[in-house]
């Protein structure tokens, strides 16, 4: 879900601030974030305006891994509200547990937002997300600076809460901290093949783009010869032995995908991925089971041990 709003008062703190916190930021967040503005952009969003430059702003959660003041952005994904302002926590809960089944070492570290500037109001969602992490960190997006051609930064900026105090009443301010990009490999032929994939790019497109282009072009002239030859059939023309002959071994030519071979070959793939997913629901009830035989035998040895204090 997005949200259009002016930006108002920025709220961030200048200059340094954070201590020594360090942030490392996987090129998926980014992707992830990217994309998700677009279609919102492209969909209309909800309330959004045609005359703002910077299109809906949309929300989402962060996760990664974090040990003291090192904090590692490795995934996200989108939030709703259930009102304005107000974030739908049931469905935050909801996603944060099947992230869990798949990475249990990610956890909650803040969240992320499109637009120029901080706004006030994102303060106020801010500290919605102290319920599940006692300092979440605040990632803003800047949609206008990436479309802009002259821009060489990277349209980012990442922010933790601080207390200060203002008017002698402590008050949360968002204070800017300094990142770095981390990428594994296979981050890094993923974006390879993100960035080349636009619309013109012509011999710098990636390899992999290159053979499905080619591949389609094949399908299709072939698709139109096969066209022409059943037309020239069905037109009732006479025509040359010879020819017919040429037409019968260029048809013989073609994969036929009826043949009992053909079968044969998609029933032993179609059960290799039955037995896959077999294996893998076995392996998964194994693991459930190995959890309930510890926590069984914990709980059975905490109460021998209640018997054995009250024997002595």
């Amino acid at each position: 879900l997005c949200i259009m709003s002016q930006p108002t008062a920025v709220i961030e703190k200048e200059g340094g601030g954070g201590g020594a916190l360090q942030i490392d930021l996987h090129p998926l967040v980014i992707i992830n974030i990217s994309d998700h503005h677009t279609r919102a952009k492209v969909q209309g969003g909800s309330g959004s305006t045609s005359s703002a430059p910077q299109g809906p702003r949309v929300i989402g959660a962060l996760l990664g891994v974090q040990e003291g003041r090192s904090v590692e952005i490795t995934n996200s994904f989108e939030l709703t509200y259930v009102m304005d302002g107000v974030v739908d926590f049931e469905y935050v809960r909801k996603r944060l547990e099947m992230f869990k089944k798949v990475f249990p070492t990610y956890d909650f570290l803040g969240w992320y937002s499109t637009g120029s500037a901080v706004l006030p109001s994102d303060i106020e969602v801010h500290r919605q997300f102290v319920e599940l992490n006692e300092s979440p960190i605040y990632l803003l997006l800047d949609p206008v600076q990436a479309a802009s051609p002259l821009s060489r930064d990277l349209p980012i900026q990442i922010f933790e809460s601080e207390l200060h105090m203002v008017g002698d009443h402590p008050t949360m301010l968002f204070v800017k901290v300094q990142f770095r990009i981390q990428t594994g490999e296979a981050e890094r032929i993923g974006v390879d093949h993100v960035a080349r994939m636009q619309q013109g790019s012509g011999s710098e497109g990636s390899q992999l783009t290159s053979h499905l282009v080619n591949l389609q072009n094949a399908v299709k002239m072939l698709n139109q010869r096969i066209k022409i030859l059943v037309s020239f059939l069905e037109s009732g023309q006479q025509i040359d032995r010879a020819m017919l002959r040429q037409l019968h071994s260029l048809t013989n030519m073609l994969p036929a995908i009826d043949t009992q071979d053909y079968k044969d070959s998609l029933f032993r793939e179609y059960n290799d991925v039955l037995l896959v997913t077999y294996l893998a629901g076995i392996t998964k009830g194994a693991a459930t089971m190995n959890d309930v035989v510890d926590k069984f035998n914990t709980t059975f040895e905490r109460q021998a041990r209640g018997r054995g204090r009250g024997f002595l």
